[in-house]
Parts: C-alpha cells; sequence; structure tokens
C-alpha cells in the first residue's frame, strides 16, 4: 500500500514537473513572439518578406542549410536621443556554427568604405541610417558574400539596461582606459537627466561594471588603438554578457526575457530564435570565438570627401571572412591573423 502510495506520489511530481516546462516553454515562446519584429519599414516601399535577392544574397552564398552555419547581423545604434535613427555604430556578424559547435563573433569596422547599394560608396555605417536594417543586411551580403538573413538592433540606452538585468559584466578595466571611460560616463550620465547618475570607475583590474559603465568602456576610441580596440571591447562585453546569461537560474529567464524585450528589434521568427537557443545550449564549447574585419594587412587608411576611412582589399578579407564564418577554427589561429 506504502508503495503504491510512493510511486502515486513520484508519477504526480514528474507530471508536475512536465506541466512546468511545458507552461514554461509556452511562456518563453509567447514572451519571445512579442519581440519588437520589424517589417523593414524604415525604407518606404519595402516589403517585409524580402526575397533573397533583394537581401543581395547571391546564388554562390554559402546556405546555411548545407553549412550548418547562421549568421546575424547585429548593430548597436549611437543614438544620443532614445529610439532616434541613427547611424550603426557597432556592426557584428553573430555565427551560430553547429558543424563545429562554435559561438564566433565578428566586428565590421564601421569605417569601411564600401559600395553600398543605390547610395554609391561610403562608410559601411552609413547604410543604416540610408535605409535600415534592409539596406545594411543587403550591403553586408552584396560586398561580403553572404547569406545573412536576419538581425538584431539594440541602442546604447537598451544595452545599458540589459546589463544592468543580469547584474553587470566583468571587465578587466586598464589604467590607461579609467579617464576616457568616465568622460564618456559623464555624457552619459547628461543624457540620462531622468535617471540616477553612474558612478565613476576609480580602479584598474577585472571588476563589475554596471550598464552605463559597460556601454562607456564599449565606447571608448581615444585611447590604445583607436576603433580597432574599441570593436575589441565591445565583443568583450557581448561575450561577458553571454557568459552571465548563461549563470542565470533558469527558472528567473522568463522573467529576464519579459524585461529585456523592449530593447530588442530584430526580424527573426520566434521559431528560430527557439530553435538557435536549443542549438547553443547543447554546444561542448560555448566560449565565443571573436574576429574582425578588415583583417590587418589587408586595407589602407585613407581620407576621401573629408572622411577617415578604411579601404580594404575587398578579395582577401571576403576569403578570411569566409574561412572563419564556415571553416574550423580556434582562438589561437584567430590571434595569428590579427597581429
Amino acid at each position: 500500500m506504502k508503495k503504491r502510495k510512493m510511486k502515486k506520489i513520484v508519477v504526480t511530481l514528474l507530471s508536475l514537473t512536465l506541466l512546468f516546462l511545458i507552461g514554461s516553454a509556452t511562456y518563453i515562446y509567447i514572451l519571445l513572439d512579442q519581440i519588437q519584429k520589424n517589417s523593414f519599414t524604415e525604407s518606404p516601399g519595402v516589403d517585409k518578406n524580402l526575397s533573397r535577392e533583394e537581401l543581395g544574397i547571391s546564388d554562390t552564398a554559402p546556405d546555411s542549410k548545407e553549412t550548418g552555419v547562421v549568421n546575424v547581423l547585429l548593430f548597436g545604434l549611437d543614438s544620443r536621443v532614445e529610439n532616434q535613427k541613427s547611424r550603426s555604430d557597432v556592426i557584428m556578424i553573430a555565427t551560430i556554427d553547429k558543424k563545429n559547435q562554435a559561438i564566433k563573433l565578428t566586428s565590421l569596422m564601421r569605417d569601411m568604405y564600401v559600395p553600398i547599394p543605390e547610395k554609391g560608396e561610403n562608410r559601411i555605417n552609413a547604410a543604416y541610417i540610408f535605409g535600415g536594417p534592409a539596406l545594411a543586411m543587403k550591403t553586408v551580403n552584396t560586398n561580403f558574400n553572404l547569406d545573412i538573413q536576419y538581425y538584431a538592433t539594440v541602442d546604447f540606452f537598451g544595452l545599458e539596461k540589459i546589463i544592468d538585468q543580469v547584474g553587470g559584466v566583468t571587465i578587466d578595466v586598464k589604467s590607461k582606459e579609467i579617464k576616457y571611460l568616465n568622460q564618456t560616463l559623464n555624457e552619459l550620465n547628461r543624457l540620462n537627466k531622468n535617471t540616477k547618475p553612474s558612478p565613476p570607475v576609480t580602479e584598474a583590474g577585472p571588476q563589475t561594471l554596471n550598464g552605463r559603465q559597460a556601454v562607456a568602456y564599449a565606447r571608448i576610441r581615444k585611447v590604445g588603438h583607436s576603433d580597432f580596440e574599441r570593436t575589441e571591447r565591445q565583443r568583450t562585453i557581448l561575450s561577458q554578457l553571454f557568459k552571465k546569461v548563461k549563470t542565470i537560474n533558469p527558472i528567473k529567464i522568463p522573467g529576464l526575457v519579459t524585461t529585456l524585450l523592449p530593447y530588442v528589434e530584430t526580424n527573426m521568427p520566434t521559431t528560430e530564435i527557439l530553435k538557435l537557443g536549443t542549438s547553443v545550449i547543447g554546444f561542448k564549447n560555448k566560449d565565443i570565438i571573436q574576429y574582425r574585419i578588415p583583417v590587418d594587412g589587408t586595407y589602407q587608411s585613407k581620407r576621401i570627401r573629408g572622411m577617415a576611412v578604411l579601404v580594404p582589399d575587398m578579395e582577401k578579407n571576403k576569403a578570411l571572412l569566409h574561412d572563419f564564418l564556415y571553416g574550423e577554427n580556434s582562438d589561437d589561429d584567430i590571434a595569428s591573423t590579427e597581429n
């Protein structure tokens, strides 16, 4: 009798656990469905269901179904006012490599001088303000022969709030960076008049930065190797943010998702987000492998029409980028190409 009662209790607990898991998954699905889905309306007359051709994806571009590699463009907008239309100060390719079970992050230097479809040659970050994410995706696809169909955009106001929601990120701040970090932090405090000012960073070394401090760190440009080192800081922020998210108790994920929803804009279908998330959970190596385009020795610094730009050797950079995105690589391999 006791054995039967115990069995009933176990079955009940298992059933409740299963219901909880199903309920959580359904809840997360519903929440994800509420993410700001962009219909590419920033470009008048552009339909949200853009074809591969309209996104600049050629017949020779690697197909994600064949390669097992899904690339998503990440844009960080340098807005001085919340929701302000602006250039993409940050352009990155986030790569989910199912074949090699790897997560990769590639910075595209914002000052790269490239052809922008129907707009002539310009800095690559101008594509976003000319035609929103649709034109920015087309610009990247046509220049690098890629098959990117999805994007996610966040401005610095949103990034600050996202980082705060996970409890900050751990960054090793160099002593020479402190002065410039705090200068940028003061600017952000002035822009955010309706919120409590963030305290300055006073010491060097590994420490937890809050959202505003982390954004200030990501925007440092006047120390180190200019914008090259800035893109490295930006990748570091995202890598540390990813590590922090991995440590969060799964039970708290739905609440976190609810909080973060208003700050992210994307055209990714809910099913694709869940599919990619499930893939990443199963990866053995969960560290992010980093890269940057143009690679050292493959570009020229020039001044064109009054703009300081980087003119890349497109064929070399295209080949190197494809090797990174679609080939097998390690952090040691990447370090050798960037030094």
